[in-house]
């Protein structure tokens, strides 16, 4: 069955904060590791944790609580690292960093392919 509306517009805001956050932090990381999305990890996951942690506590009644914030933010870069070349990830955070808009299919995919009721064993 597909996610809920809600979840799924959770998921989108949960993805636009992280990416966001990796842009924000991008400048420091990106002298890292260029062309690799080892030096973004980190930021992503925190950037991602936080907002995961935020829709919680305010999240309605019936939606899909994130049970472990910390592996459903691994689970979804892990996914995005798979799905998504680094340099279009890049492009992506540049282009939602200066013109905003929707979170690209791609994203969303990588979103929906972890379930945010499961905790890692």
């Amino acid at each position: 069955m597909s996610a809920n509306p809600i979840r799924r517009r959770a998921v989108q805001v949960v993805a636009a904060a992280a990416l966001s956050l990796v842009v924000l932090s991008g400048c420091t990381t990106a002298q890292k590791a260029p062309g690799s999305y080892s030096g973004v990890e980190d930021d992503f996951i925190q950037g991602c944790v936080e907002v995961a942690k935020g829709d919680n506590q305010k999240s309605e009644e019936n939606t899909t609580k994130i049970v472990s914030p910390q592996d459903y933010c691994q689970c979804v870069f892990d996914a995005i690292q798979e799905k998504i070349p680094y340099d279009q990830f890049k492009k992506t955070q540049s282009t939602m960093q200066d013109e905003g808009g929707k979170i690209p299919s791609k994203y969303i995919e990588a979103y929906d392919s972890c379930d945010p009721a499961e905790k890692a064993s």
